[in-house]
C-alpha cells in the first residue's frame, strides 16, 4: 500500500499551504470572528480549488479540506469542496451550509448561499431565500444558528445516504487537521515555558498527553482519507467520524491541560481550534450516532 502523495498531489498541497498561509490563519480567524471570509472563498473559487474533487479526485479534495481546517479558515470550505461533491452534488454555489435537523445547530447559518439538508433518506437543497435562520450565540468560534427550511428541492430518492456518509468524512477531515494544529500550537508553548529550571515539555506527563493526541489526530487524518476514497461504504465513513469524535475530546482535554489556564483565553488563540473541535464532536448526533452506523453497516454484511 502506497501512502505517499503523488507528485501532483504534493504540488497541490504545497500550493494550498502557501495560499492559506498568506490568506488565512490564526490572526485572520480572530479578525473574522462571527463572520465569513468571502474574499478567501472567492480566491479558492477563482483558482479552481472548490471543484478539485470532480477534476482530480477525493484525495485532492481532502487535501484542500485539511489545509483549510488547520488554517481555521472562516468559511464552510469543507462542505463545498468535499462533502457536496462526495455526495454526488454538482453545480453548488461557493458557500454551502449543512443542516442535519430542524432543531440542530448549523455552522455558518445565515451566511451561506444554499443549504444541503439531510431529511431522513433524502437530501434536499434550499437556497438562502427559502430558509429562516435563528442566530444562536456560541463559544464554538463558528457563527451558529438554527435553520428552518420553508422550501427545498429534493436531490432524489435515497440521496440522504451519500450526504450523510460524505458529511462523516468531512467531520473526520476537519477534526484530524485541527487536532494536529492544536497539538502543534500547544507543543510550542511547552517548549518555551520553563518550570523547575527546564521546559515543561521535558516532563513525561506532558509528553504523554501530547503524544497521545498527536497519534490519534494522525489516525483520524488517515481514516478520513480512507473514508473519502471509500465514500460509498458507511463502515469506513462512520468509523472515521466515530474515531474523530474521540480525537476531538482527547485533543481538547490534553492540549488545555498542558498549557494550563492560558489555554481558555481568546488572547492565547488555541481555542480557535479546540472550540471548533467541540462543535464538530456534536454534529450528526455525535459519537454514539456514528458508532451505531458502524455497527449497522457490519450487521448488513452478515
Amino acid at each position: 500500500m502506497d501512502l505517499q502523495l503523488s507528485v501532483e498531489q504534493q504540488l497541490l498541497d504545497d500550493s494550498l499551504r502557501a495560499m492559506f498561509g498568506d490568506h488565512a490563519g490564526l490572526d485572520r480567524a480572530r479578525a473574522m470572528a462571527g463572520s465569513i471570509d468571502r474574499d478567501l472563498v472567492t480566491r479558492l473559487d477563482d483558482n479552481g480549488f472548490l471543484d478539485v474533487c470532480a477534476e482530480a479526485g477525493p484525495i485532492e479534495a481532502i487535501l484542500v479540506a485539511e489545509r483549510a481546517s488547520e488554517a481555521v479558515a472562516a468559511a464552510p470550505i469543507v462542505a463545498r469542496v468535499l462533502v457536496g461533491p462526495l455526495a454526488g452534488f454538482t453545480d453548488l454555489p461557493p458557500l454551502v451550509g449543512l443542516v442535519g435537523s430542524a432543531d440542530g445547530l448549523v455552522r455558518y447559518a445565515g451566511h451561506c448561499d444554499a443549504y444541503l439538508v439531510l431529511d431522513g433518506d433524502e437530501a434536499r437543497l434550499a437556497s438562502r431565500d427559502d430558509v429562516d435562520v435563528e442566530p444562536v450565540q456560541s463559544r464554538s468560534a463558528y457563527p451558529m444558528g438554527r435553520v428552518r427550511v420553508r422550501r427545498s428541492e429534493s436531490m432524489g430518492p435515497g440521496s440522504g445516504h451519500p450526504l450523510r456518509r460524505a458529511w462523516q468524512v468531512g467531520i473526520a477531515a476537519e477534526t484530524g487537521a485541527m487536532s494536529l494544529a492544536a497539538v502543534e500550537f500547544a507543543s510550542r508553548h511547552v517548549r518555551d515555558r520553563h518550570q523547575f529550571g527546564r521546559p515543561i515539555g521535558s516532563f513525561q506527563a506532558v509528553q504523554h498527553r501530547l503524544a497521545r493526541s498527536y497519534s490519534m489526530a494522525q489516525a483520524t487524518r488517515w481514516l478520513a482519507r480512507r473514508g473519502a476514497w471509500h465514500h460509498s461504504d458507511e463502515y469506513h465513513t462512520a468509523a472515521a467520524a466515530t474515531f474523530a469524535c474521540l480525537t476531538a475530546r482527547e485533543t481538547y482535554d490534553n492540549t488545555h491541560q498542558v498549557v494550563g489556564g492560558i489555554g481558555v483565553t481568546s488572547e492565547y488563540g488555541m481555542t480557535e481550534w479546540t472550540m471548533r473541535l467541540l462543535a464538530l464532536h456534536a454534529e450528526l448526533g455525535g459519537r454514539r450516532a456514528h458508532a451505531r452506523r458502524v455497527a449497522q453497516s457490519r450487521q448488513r454484511l452478515g
